[in-house]
Formats: C-alpha cells, sequence, structure tokens
C-alpha cells in the first residue's frame, strides 16, 4: 500500500500476527493466532487462538514466545479451527508487519484444509515504514531499523505497549503504529524528525544509531569507525 492508498482505508481491516514453530511455512505450523477486525461502521471484532502443531517446539521458539509444549498440549489441532480462521478473515484486508511472512503460513494452512487461499494482498506496514523511513534510526532496545519494536519507540509508543512477541500483544502495538504510520503520511501527526533519523547518514547513508547523553539525543553512523559522523538533534 502506497502513502496515497494509507488515505483510502478499506471498509474492514484484519490486523492478524501469527506465532509459528519456524520460518518455513511449508514444513512449519502456526501456533498462535491473534486477529483484531475493525470495520468503517465501528465494529470491532477478535479471534484469538492458540494450535497444538503436532510436533515439539524448538526451544528457540519457546525462548522467543514464551509458549511450552504444555501450553500447546490441550489446544485444538488446525483442522479444527482453519474453517473459523478464514471465516473470521473474510473478505477483510490483512494488516501485518512483514505481511508476506504471515500470508504464507495462512494459505499454507488454508490449503492444507481445502479452503480459499488469501492471496498476497493486504497491508503491509513494514513496507510503508521503508517507504516512509527508508533508513530508520535505531532505538536503543528497537532490536533493528524497521522492527515493529523499532517504530514503537520512533512514535513514542513504548509507554503503553512492551512488544512480548505474543500475538496479541503485537497485534495491538501493530493497530496504533498502523495508526502513527497513517498520520504520518497524511501530515496530520504533528511529528517531525531530522532527515538523518530517517533517511541515514548524510555522509554515507547508513542507519544512525540513538543514544542518549546528558539528556541528549544523539545519532551516530552505525558504520563507525569507518564513518565517524555523530549528530546531537
Amino acid at each position: 500500500m502506497t502513502e496515497e492508498g494509507l488515505r483510502k482505508i478499506p471498509d474492514r481491516l484484519v490486523f492478524v500476527d501469527v506465532e509459528t514453530t519456524g520460518l518455513d511455512s511449508k514444513k512449519d505450523r502456526i501456533i498462535e493466532i491473534f486477529m483484531l477486525s475493525l470495520s468503517k461502521n465501528g465494529e470491532v471484532k477478535e479471534y484469538e487462538t492458540l494450535i497444538n502443531p503436532g510436533r515439539p517446539l524448538p526451544d528457540i521458539i519457546t525462548e522467543i514466545t514464551g509458549l511450552t509444549d504444555s501450553d500447546l498440549a490441550g489446544a485444538p489441532a488446525e483442522g479444527e479451527v482453519a474453517a473459523e480462521i478464514r471465516e473470521f478473515v473474510g473478505l477483510g484486508t490483512p494488516v501485518a508487519h512483514n505481511l508476506p511472512f504471515d500470508l504464507r503460513f495462512l494459505n499454507a494452512l488454508f490449503k492444507r484444509n481445502n479452503l480459499l487461499e488469501l492471496g498476497t494482498g493486504g497491508v503491509d506496514t513494514l513496507a510503508i515504514s521503508r517507504a516512509l523511513f527508508p533508513k530508520l534510526c535505531v532505538y536503543p532496545e528497537g532490536g533493528g531499523s524497521h522492527r515493529l519494536s523499532n517504530l514503537m519507540y520512533h512514535f513514542g509508543l513504548q509507554a503503553s505497549y512492551a512488544n512480548a512477541h505474543r500475538a496479541r500483544d503485537d497485534v495491538m502495538l501493530l493497530v496504533e503504529v498502523f495508526r502513527s504510520l497513517q498520520a504520518y503520511a497524511s501530515g496530520n501527526s504533528g511529528l517531525s524528525y531530522p532527515e538523518a533519523a530517517t533517511h541515514g547518514c548524510p555522509n554515507c547513508g547508513s542507519a544512525m544509531q540513538v543514544t542518549y547523553s546528558e539528556g541528549q539525543t544523539v545519532l551516530t553512523c552505525k558504520k563507525q569507525p569507518a564513518c565517524a559522523v555523530k549528530l546531537v538533534v
């Protein structure tokens, strides 16, 4: 979706996040999904479920999500919930951060269960962030330039949202990041940033690293010491 497209919101948006057993949508499985449906008429709906993948969780997934095999032992299998997941999405427009990842897993789920796939369309806040802020600076706990957690700090949302890597938490943050991106693209956010914070180092073009020192915000080029640019903003 382009900046112009952000101003023409579809009738129903379905904000979605999935947690999975890994990164391969053909081999790995969804273990948790949360969806929030927002309609222009004001209707709000939520859908949430854990899913038993029928296999042990890799240690790294437990470390990231906090979910364990025992948490999923009593959860439904994907075949028990696939139809209701597809029905919840319906004709809504999916919204996710790195949308292709979520769509790959959802479409693989639907294909295995003989349900209509979603295709590839929707709203990807990661792509929008990259378009609006080509070289977004990295905040101390942001994790990376265009990560959802970094956008949380960029828009000053950290007091209300903690990126805990559970599906519901991420979707609630996603909604606020989407609204912030929409407001910024429309010129209605009231926010302004130094060019180096959004478009990179004025010398080499790399993203800048944010640090705080003696009450000042300092942008330092990530290519240091090769590039020694340091700006107080």
